[in-house]
Formats: C-alpha cells, structure tokens, sequence
C-alpha cells in the first residue's frame, strides 16, 4: 500500500505550511479518493518537474513544487516511497533550501515514471532519476546562492562524476528497504 509514502509526503508537506488550513466542518469530512491521474496532469507533472530542476528558487517554484507533491500525495496510480537515507544525517536547525532538494527527489522520480512507463517498477533506475533531479537542484541552488553549499551533496556529486554513483543507490537503496512495505501491485510504484 502507499499509506507510508504518503504519510511521509503529507507530513513533510504540513511542515513546509503548503497545506491551508480548513473549515471545521471541511476537517470532519473524509475526502473522496480520487480517480487515477489524467494524462494532462502527467504531462504537466513533467513540466514542473524540469522547471523546478531548472530554476528552484524561481517566483512560482514554491506554488509548483506544493501544486506536484500535492498531485503525487492524490492520485492512486503513481507511488513514490519515501527514504531519507540518500540525504545523509538531517542537520537542526535544516540546510538552506533542503526541502526543495529533498522534495525534487519525488518529484523527479515520479516524472521518470511518467516518462518511462516501462522502467516503472525497476526502483534502480527511478531512485537514480530521482537523485540526479535533486543534485541538479542543488547545483542550480548553489550557483545563486553559493552559502547553501551542502557538503554531503558535494560528495554524492563526486560519486556521480567518478561513476560511483549506482553503487552508493544500491546501497542505501537496501538500507532503505530494512523499513520497507509490500508493494501495491495496481500502482507505478518505486522505492527510494
């Protein structure tokens, strides 16, 4: 099932404040769940995913970015698990701009799955889509705002550029799964 995954989006999603608050009655009220997604949503999911890669700090990435995560959290028929692991140990207070790096790397994975329906299920492959969206987050970050330098990124950045880079996802990829769930069967699902 894809109640963790969506627990993990929808609380990290609640941290950022992306979520408005409701009406007394609206909260009492369970909602619908919804059909699956619609092929102008994937194609707009795609979209956002290469403008956020491209310009994560933009004016309208912070809507965009909560209009996708929201979008992925909704549809029953695309799952992207949640892990941690790939970000190294969280600092307090976070690093600049961490939840747009973390976030791109669903983001960047669901639009891999979308891109690549027959490369869905092999979780490899969308981890490494996944991961490289967030490095090319991070670096555009970093190219306008050099402060936000994160020097774990720096060295997964040195293992891609020295071909390392399946080998670290193979890794915590396993480390990872020791918290894992059954997948569902009916979605496109990947795990990080």
């Amino acid at each position: 099932m894809k109640a963790r995954s969506i627990r993990a989006i929808a609380i990290a999603t609640l941290l950022l404040g992306l979520f408005t608050a409701r009406t007394g009655h609206a909260q009492t009220q369970q909602q619908p769940q919804r059909g699956p997604s619609t092929a102008e949503e994937r194609t707009r999911a795609v979209k956002v995913a290469r403008e956020l890669e491209d310009d994560p700090l933009a004016k309208d990435a912070k809507d965009k970015r909560k209009w996708v995560i929201q979008w992925i959290v909704e549809i029953p028929d695309i799952t992207v698990s949640e892990c941690s692991e790939f970000f190294g140990k969280m600092s307090k207070p976070a690093r600049p701009h961490a939840q747009e790096i973390i976030f791109q790397m669903d983001i960047s994975s669901a639009a891999f799955m979308i891109e690549h329906p027959e490369k869905a299920k092999d979780e490899q492959a969308v981890a490494t889509a996944g991961l490289l969206g967030s490095l090319k987050v991070y670096q555009s970050i970093v190219k306008q705002e050099p402060d936000a330098r994160w020097p774990y990124l720096d060295k997964i950045i040195q293992m891609r550029d020295q071909g390392q880079l399946d080998e670290y996802i193979s890794d915590t990829r396993r480390k990872c799964a020791q918290d894992g769930e059954e997948p569902d069967p009916d979605t496109m699902r990947a795990s990080r």
